[in-house]
C-alpha cells in the first residue's frame, strides 16, 4: 500500500513537471512570435546578429529578426530591414543597432511600442504603420540623445562623442539624455533642451556633442559632417519620398533599387510560368493585363541563368518589397497608394514558381495547386492558402492570414514558426504577390513566389 501511494505521488509530480514544461514551451513560442520585429530584405558584406544571450551568427537574406537582438555591420557591411509594420530600417557600414522593443498591436495600432538603440555608426529609419499610429511610443536612442518622430524618414549618426540627425521627410525632435529624459522611456522627450528638425530644412542637421547642453542647428551650407556624407547611402536604399517641406513620411513604398543600364535592358526577360501539371482551374494571365508584380531568384539560386535573377528584373520603375533565401519580390514603384476602402475580393493565381530546397542547397522543381487568396479591403485583411506538390514527398500546405498596411504590405498573424508568407499589393490593389517558405522536419524547405490578379 505504501509503495503504491509512493508511486502515485511520483507519477503526480512527473505529470506536474510535464505540464509546466509544456506551458513553458508554449509561452516561449508565443513570446517569440510576439517579439518578431521584421526580416532581412538585403544584406551585403560583413553583417552579424547577436541575441540577448550574446550568441552571434552571420545575418542572411530573408532571416527574421526579433526584439532583443543587435545587428552589427563591418566596414563593407550593409543591411536593409523591413519591419513587421512596413517600416524600413537601414543599417549602414561600421554600425551597431539594437532592437530593444518592437511590439505592433494590429488591433489598436496606437498601442504599439518601438524602441531602437543606435550604439554607434549610421542608421536610416523610415516610419511604418506602427510608428505613424503611435508616435508617442516610438524612440531611437543614441549614447547621448533621445529621438522622437512625427511621421518621418531620418538618418542618424552616433558614437560616444556626438549624435547627428538629418531629416529627409517629416520631422523629429532630439533631446539630450538626462534625468528629465531617461533612455528607458518611450516617445519624444519635451524639455527646454529639445530641438525640432523638419524636412523643410533640407540638408541641414542637428548636432549634439557630449559636453553640450542642447543640440545645435547646422545649416546646409555648413553641413560638412552630415550623416549622409559620413556613411553615404547605397543605391539599393529606398529613395527619398519627401520633397520641399512635405511632411508626409516616405514609408517603404520607395525604391529599394536604382536601376542601371544593364538591368534596364534585361527587364522582361523573366517569364514565370505555371507548371503544366497545375490544376486546370488555375487561370492563365492574358496579355491585356499589365503586370505589376515581378520576382527573380537571387544569384546563388539562378543556376547560371542571369535572366532569372533579381538583378535582371529590377528597374527604376520597380521596387523590392519582400525577399526570402531564394526569391526577391518586386512591385511597381509609387509614392502614393490608392487601395480600395471597401469590398471583399477573391483573387486568381496568375503565375507561380516553387521549389524544394534540398540540404545541399540544390532546387527540385515543384508545382502549386488549389490556390486561394481573399482580401477584405474594408478591414485590411487577407487570407490565403495553396498546396505545393514535390515529386516523392507528400503535398505541403501553405496557409496564412493577417492584416495589410496602408503601404500594401502583408503582415502575417498566423504565428506559425514553420511557415513564412511575405507579400504585397500593387498601388491600386488590382494585383497581389507573395513569397512563401515552409520548413520541413528533415531540414529541407519548400519556397515559392506567386502573383495574383482580380
Amino acid at each position: 500500500m505504501v509503495c503504491r501511494r509512493h508511486e502515485g505521488l511520483i507519477v503526480k509530480k512527473m505529470l506536474n513537471w510535464i505540464f509546466i514544461a509544456v506551458c513553458w514551451v508554449g509561452l516561449s513560442a508565443f513570446a517569440q512570435a510576439q517579439d518578431l520585429a521584421g526580416s532581412v530584405l538585403i544584406v551585403i558584406g560583413d553583417a552579424q546578429v547577436t541575441d540577448a544571450k550574446g550568441a552571434s551568427h552571420a545575418l542572411t537574406r530573408g532571416e527574421k529578426v526579433y526584439a532583443g537582438q543587435s545587428i552589427a555591420t563591418g566596414a563593407n557591411g550593409h543591411v536593409n530591414l523591413r519591419m513587421v509594420d512596413g517600416a524600413a530600417v537601414i543599417v549602414r557600414a561600421s554600425s551597431r543597432l539594437k532592437i530593444e522593443e518592437y511590439f505592433v498591436d494590429t488591433v489598436t495600432p496606437s498601442k504599439s511600442r518601438i524602441k531602437l538603440n543606435l550604439e554607434n555608426g549610421v542608421v536610416r529609419s523610415i516610419t511604418g504603420k506602427a510608428g505613424e499610429a503611435s508616435k508617442e511610443s516610438y524612440r531611437l536612442n543614441t549614447p547621448l540623445a533621445a529621438i522622437g518622430i512625427r511621421g518621418t524618414d531620418f538618418v542618424v549618426q552616433a558614437n560616444n562623442e556626438v549624435t547627428r540627425v538629418l531629416v529627409q521627410s517629416g520631422a523629429i525632435v532630439m533631446t539630450p539624455l538626462s534625468a528629465d529624459c531617461s533612455r528607458d522611456s518611450l516617445g519624444p522627450c519635451k524639455s527646454a533642451t529639445s530641438r525640432d528638425l523638419t524636412a523643410a530644412m533640407r540638408n541641414a542637421y542637428l548636432e549634439l556633442r557630449s559636453r553640450a547642453d542642447a543640440p545645435v542647428f547646422v545649416p546646409a551650407e555648413k553641413a560638412i559632417e552630415s550623416p549622409n556624407l559620413i556613411a553615404p547611402p547605397r543605391q539599393d536604399e529606398p529613395r527619398v519620398g519627401g520633397d520641399k517641406g512635405n511632411n508626409k513620411a516616405s514609408a517603404v513604398s520607395q525604391d529599394f533599387f536604382v536601376a542601371d543600364a544593364k538591368s534596364n535592358s534585361a527587364v522582361g526577360d523573366i517569364k514565370n510560368q505555371v507548371s503544366s501539371t497545375t490544376k486546370p482551374d488555375v487561370p492563365v494571365v492574358t496579355p491585356t493585363v499589365p503586370q505589376k508584380i515581378w520576382w527573380g531568384r537571387w544569384e546563388e539560386y539562378a543556376n547560371g541563368d542571369s535572366s532569372k535573377t533579381v538583378q535582371a528584373v529590377r528597374s527604376s520603375e520597380r521596387e523590392v518589397s519582400s525577399s526570402n533565401p531564394v526569391f526577391g519580390l518586386l512591385r511597381e514603384k509609387t509614392d502614393e497608394f490608392a487601395l480600395p476602402n471597401e469590398g471583399v475580393v477573391s483573387f486568381k493565381l496568375a503565375d507561380s514558381e516553387s521549389y524544394l530546397v534540398n540540404l545541399d542547397k540544390t532546387l527540385t522543381s515543384a508545382t502549386v495547386t488549389s490556390p486561394s487568396l481573399t482580401i477584405d479591403f474594408a478591414n485590411r485583411k487577407y487570407n490565403t492558402a495553396l498546396t505545393v506538390n514535390v515529386p516523392g514527398i507528400s503535398p505541403v500546405g501553405i496557409q496564412s492570414q493577417g492584416s495589410i498596411t496602408f503601404q500594401g504590405y502583408f503582415i502575417s498573424e498566423s504565428n506559425s514558426p514553420s511557415t513564412n508568407v511575405d507579400g504585397t499589393l500593387n498601388r491600386d490593389g488590382s494585383q497581389a504577390g507573395y513569397l512563401f517558405q515552409r520548413f520541413l522536419n528533415n531540414g529541407t524547405s519548400v519556397v515559392g513566389a506567386t502573383r495574383w490578379i482580380r
